[in-house]
């Protein structure tokens, strides 16, 4: 069965006179995978090791442990965006780990956004990106 698009589901919630008919009928639509599942997911598909991801992302040892194994529940916006360059996920891919994060997703008119897209499309280091960020007065990722 194919699923609603998020302007379907806008719709339908938003003509419904009740939360729960709406909630009953649309059970399946709503997302249940969470961070940490979805990290660990991506990890596998990818081929990488929670050692790759430290020594890629420059992120703490401990610090990137917790976050994949659920005891770090709210890693920030830019520790998650490093760990996706470290571990070579897709635009799409990346979005939604900031969506599952309670993040904005990646913007292209905002310029520091703009350079992290280009670096997860073009498979740029966590350390290069660093530099492109650092050399336009841009925050760093960490």
């Amino acid at each position: 069965m194919r699923k609603k698009s998020t302007d379907e589901l806008l719709k339908l919630i938003q003509q419904e006179n009740k939360l729960e008919s709406f909630l009953q009928a649309n059970a399946d639509e709503f997302e249940h995978t969470t961070l940490c599942a979805e990290l660990n997911r991506l990890l596998i598909e990818h081929s990488k090791t929670k050692a790759d991801i430290v020594r890629f992302s420059l992120l703490d040892k401990t610090y990137t442990y917790q976050i994949f194994d659920g005891s770090r529940p709210n890693p920030s916006r830019n520790k998650l965006l490093a760990i996706c360059l470290a571990m070579n996920a897709t635009l799409d891919e990346t979005q939604r780990i900031l969506r599952l994060g309670h993040y904005q997703p990646l913007y292209p008119r905002n310029i520091r956004d703009s350079v992290i897209i280009y670096s997860i499309t073009h498979h740029t280091s966590v350390m290069d990106t660093n530099q492109i960020l650092y050399d336009m007065g841009k925050e760093l990722l960490g």
